[in-house]
């Protein structure tokens, strides 16, 4: 019983020393990693046994790297570029996907598996809070990204933020997709028809959630010369980008 104890507090101990760790990262920043970028490899080396001893660029202007603990145990990823500028302090489980707007903007995410953005002056502009970003992961999340809006989701629910991390749509809508710029935004609500089963239904609202449509429409589709078709019950309509609706 007394093992069983001490090894309780051991674990106990090194899982708080590893928070305590982390949680001095965060205050006390990194700004030039040790080490030199090796030509011929593409990639950072260092000899600093507090970090990774080499970090690859691959295809990329930036490469993750680790801060290790005394027993060579990572404390969280960071990014650096190929001068050893440190741009994201090593404080996340992730750093993956760059968003290329105006800015480039990182996802990143925490030991909980929970997104946030953190941007190209290492500025975190959304705390890791979401269960997923979109971006990439199709032409339409792309598209959002190019309209200036990013689709994320919570406990199965989306809505969109902006660059400076705003929620501009609360994330409360099964689905979402822009219609172009103009401001109107297809929702998507789950109907129940019987035996577990859901209908998708799309309706049309502005950012403001002012609704133009109520969710009766079959499929989502973007505005192309001021104007896109859409059919409800097998009845096509036609609608503007002022929000106007007509059956065809």
């Amino acid at each position: 019983m007394n093992y069983l104890l001490l090894f309780f507090f051991t674990i106990l101990s090194a899982c708080t020393n590893n928070t305590i760790q982390k949680q001095d990262m965060r205050k006390s920043k990194i700004v030039q990693l040790p080490g030199h970028y090796n030509v011929q490899d593409n990639a950072w080396e260092n000899s600093d046994p507090n970090y990774d001893a080499y970090s690859s660029f691959g295809e990329d202007l930036y490469a993750t790297f680790s801060k290790l603990d005394k027993d060579g145990n990572s404390l969280g990823l960071g990014l650096i570029d190929k001068s050893g500028k440190v741009i994201i302090q090593p404080i996340y489980s992730s750093v993956t996907m760059r968003i290329r707007a105006e800015n480039d903007f990182f996802v990143v995410s925490d030991s909980l598996n929970n997104y946030g953005i953190v941007n190209s002056e290492g500025v975190e502009i959304v705390n890791p809070q979401f269960d997923d970003i979109y971006f990439g992961n199709n032409a339409a999340d792309s598209m959002d990204t190019k309209f200036g809006l990013i689709k994320v989701s919570k406990n199965d629910k989306k809505g969109y933020i902006n660059a400076a991390g705003q929620i501009i749509v609360p994330v409360k809508y099964d689905d979402l997709f822009m219609m172009g710029k103009n401001g109107l935004i297809m929702f998507q609500v789950l109907i129940p028809i019987g035996n577990g089963n859901n209908t998708a239904k799309w309706g049309i609202m502005d950012f403001n959630q002012k609704i133009i449509s109520p969710p009766r429409f079959s499929y989502p589709s973007r505005f192309e010369n001021g104007s896109v078709t859409l059919v409800s019950e097998g009845i096509e309509y036609d609608v503007n980008e002022n929000g106007i609706i007509k059956k065809k």
